[in-house]
């Protein structure tokens, strides 16, 4: 870990954060442009190309910001960031019923993520989510529920990070 700080510090910092941030959203970029289908519809602002490649740029940036900050979470802290990552992931691998990965993920990131990039990033795409999702797509139970769990997600983990046992040595 030592030595990606030393060798590769810049990725850290929020220029260098941004721009692999940025990089990793124009492969995702790429890669969905590939197919025909999503190709045809790729610039209209509802499409699947224009929801799904916008999330990369502050999922990549949080993971940045833990990747940095590694040494100072405790393991339950991790596990929580584990759970909702994988929870938002397994909208788009699996069937995760009533919860928006998008809102969860996003919650969670604005609310407990120490980068600037990450938080600002996060709070971009999540006005295009709310849009898309209550006003275009009119679901308010799985944006919700993301949110309301991205909140409870986020308020276990910064309490695991304040409830540290303190010692003092009296003299």
């Amino acid at each position: 870990m030592k030595w990606l700080r030393s060798r590769l510090g810049f990725i850290f910092k929020p220029w260098g954060s941004l721009l692999v941030s940025l990089l990793g959203a124009a492969m995702c970029a790429a890669y969905l442009l590939r197919s025909l289908n999503i190709r045809s519809h790729a610039f209209e602002f509802s499409s699947p190309f224009m929801y799904v490649v916008p999330i990369v740029v502050p999922f990549v940036a949080f993971l940045l910001d833990r990747l940095e900050k590694l040494d100072e979470r405790r393991n339950p802290q991790r596990l929580v960031d584990a759970i909702v990552v994988l929870t938002a992931m397994g909208r788009v691998f699996g069937n995760v019923p009533f919860v928006s990965g998008h809102t969860l993920f996003l919650t969670y990131c604005i609310l407990t993520s120490r980068s600037t990039v990450a938080r600002l990033a996060a709070l971009v795409v999540m006005a295009q989510t709310v849009y898309l999702k209550y006003f275009m797509w009119h679901d308010f139970v799985t944006s919700t529920a993301g949110i309301v769990l991205g909140c409870i997600a986020a308020l276990i983990a910064l309490q695991m990070k304040t409830s540290r046992i303190t010692t003092f040595e009296m003299r």
